[in-house]
């Protein structure tokens, strides 16, 4: 069995920008430097294990609903 560790897309390319180890760059709510686009789990760090990725998807799920529960139209 073969186990990537490398993104499958180019994020350079959708403008995203990187930390020196080539992970996503967030800031302490996972938001990247593109508003509205958040990053977690294996993108943002080196410490790739299950429990971690779904934390931090907990994490960013509760951050994106405040987001959108204070947003106005």
């Amino acid at each position: 069995m073969q186990i990537h560790t490398e993104q499958n897309i180019n994020v350079e390319d959708l403008g995203l920008e990187l930390v020196d180890h080539g992970f996503i760059k967030i800031d302490s709510l996972h938001k990247t430097n593109i508003p509205g686009v958040f990053a977690c789990g294996d993108n943002v760090t080196m410490m790739r294990s299950v429990a971690n990725a779904v934390a931090q998807g907990s994490f960013v799920g509760a951050v994106v609903n405040k987001e959108l529960a204070e947003e106005t139209f």
